[in-house]
């Protein structure tokens, strides 16, 4: 006896008990990850392009055989009277002929007993029907432009995946009735390049819509994620799924068409991440994962992806993860920003006070724009980091504000100093030429090192760092390649590794690491 089995329908499985004519209304397909589709679509028994065929509205009839053997040059008008004249022709034929007859007389007939003779033939089927004419076509993709159509040309593993879902969508747009179409894809983007990956996701879309039929997509791919709407998406974490409609997070109507326009696939890494940290530029993106892993707290090992969102748009990527109920998903987020408060004692900038004192008049009639620290008092200031803060914060994602100007100011002015001091040296050496030698690397690492020291014995760190930031102000040297350069002396460890290079950190990036990094209890 085989198992009993019971489908009860809502939530939780607690309504009703469906009927098995119920649960024959409710019959889905479902393509598996890395599936053959290439054997898939191959002549079979049941192959599911007899199936598509079949489902045609146009199939009816088709069965028909009216064939005539007295009369085989007839046209035939159904698909088993063609497959009929083609056996009778093919029996007909004189190599087949020969080998069947010389078959029966020098090897059937000498062994036959004289009551049962042995008698063979040659035929496509031994008996023709409209299943057997169907499960012996085969599907397939004809030769690129460039060859000619009728090479012979197999074609790769991922366009015959296209074909495939194709084929399947077909044959559910096809089927008619009251059943619910429901397809279900596992991991679409096997063997597909990015941008096929797109297309595909488009034309599911597109029908799923004119043809009534419920796709449902499992995806690792940030093409696919990043091609659909951020509405239709559901995350998997930690074994609950979290929709990501409007009802359902912290995003408004404006942050939906934002998204849409502006979320790539560098972007969509966010969906499939253990934690996410999210930044406003490409130095960020460059320099965290390396700091995070001199002191300890791998981005790789635990899975923390980076979403540089450059410099606008934060605050909206932040509110992805957020949820309505106030519930928590189980995907830490770091908002990391910049304060952008210039300190007083930076004489290339100047802030309302310093204009004020200029006795520069505003153009504009109204005041000169707050840039300094002395242009803010100590409430104001604490109320433009709480604003910062509150727009991005919320569920499991909190915001981390730059402790003084902005990331490459507030290393320069903490135990990382001297560190970005060198890079920034080494990144002017390299200016327009677009790289150094190692001869030249040396020579220049080791000149920014003395002269460092030498600025160290007669300054404080913010003097220097006022000093040696006027040259990214003023973008004579690349943020990006002083990040570089960074990166890759912080990785040699010799300016600290573990809890002694956390130690070097600005507070704030401390306080992100902690939080999507916790260290581990000893």
């Amino acid at each position: 006896m085989g198992p009993m089995v019971t489908v009860n329908a809502g939530k939780g499985g607690q309504g009703p008990e469906m009927s098995a004519a119920a649960r024959d209304l409710l019959r889905a397909t479902y393509l598996k990850p890395l599936r053959d589709a290439v054997a898939e679509l191959r002549p079979k028994k049941g192959s599911r392009l007899s199936q598509v065929l079949r489902a045609h509205k146009d199939m009816k009839g088709q069965a028909g055989n009216g064939f005539d053997k007295n009369d085989p040059d007839k046209k035939p008008t159904t698909l088993v009277e063609v497959m009929a004249q083609a056996q009778h022709r093919i029996g007909t034929n004189i190599a087949v002929t020969d080998v069947r007859d010389r078959l029966n007389d020098q090897y059937l007939k000498k062994l036959s007993f004289e009551r049962t003779p042995l008698d063979s033939d040659i035929r496509v089927a031994a008996e023709l029907s409209l299943a057997q004419v169907l499960e012996r076509l085969e599907l397939v993709l004809r030769p690129p432009g460039a060859v000619a159509q009728e090479m012979s040309c197999e074609r790769g593993l991922g366009y015959n995946n296209v074909l495939f879902m194709a084929a399947e969508l077909l044959l559910l747009s096809d089927g008619g009735g009251d059943e619910l179409a429901l397809l279900l894809i596992e991991e679409p983007e096997a063997h597909l390049h990015p941008q096929l990956q797109a297309r595909v996701l488009r034309m599911l879309a597109e029908k799923a819509k004119d043809k009534s039929i419920q796709v449902i997509v499992t995806t690792h791919s940030p093409n696919i994620a990043c091609s659909a709407d951020v509405g239709n998406l559901i995350m998997v974490a930690a074994g609950k799924a979290y929709r990501l409609a409007p009802s359902e997070t912290k995003l408004e109507a404006s942050d939906y068409e934002f998204l849409k326009r502006f979320l790539d696939s560098s972007k969509a890494n966010l969906f499939f991440a253990r934690g996410v940290a999210i930044v406003e530029g490409p130095a960020e993106a460059i320099l965290l994962p390396a700091l995070a892993e001199c002191a300890g707290r791998s981005f790789d090992a635990n899975g923390i992806s980076m979403v540089n969102v450059g410099s606008v748009g934060l605050f909206r990527y932040a509110r992805i993860l957020q949820r309505s109920d106030g519930s928590l998903l189980p995907v830490k987020v770091a908002c990391i920003g910049d304060l952008d408060v210039v300190p007083n004692d930076i004489d290339y900038v100047q802030g309302r006070q310093d204009k004020l004192r200029a006795g520069v008049i505003p153009k504009d009639g109204g005041e000169h724009p707050k840039r300094k620290a002395e242009d803010y008092s100590a409430e104001e200031r604490a109320e433009l980091l709480q604003r910062k803060i509150d727009r991005a914060k919320g569920g499991s994602t909190e915001v981390f504000i730059s402790d003084h100007w902005t990331l490459e100011y507030d290393l320069l002015s903490s135990g990382l100093g001297k560190a970005s001091y060198c890079a920034l040296q080494l990144a002017k050496a390299e200016g327009s030429k677009g790289f150094l030698t190692q001869a030249e690397f040396d020579v220049t690492l080791k000149e920014a090192e003395e002269e460092y020291d030498e600025l160290a014995d007669n300054f404080s760190a913010e003097t220097i760092a006022a000093h040696a930031y006027q040259a990214l102000h003023q973008k004579s040297i690349s943020k990006a390649i002083a990040a570089q350069y960074l990166a890759a002396l912080v990785s040699t460890n010799r300016y600290g590794v573990g809890d002694a290079f956390y130690a070097l950190l600005p507070p704030y990036l401390q306080s992100a690491l902690d939080h999507l990094v916790p260290k581990a209890a000893p």
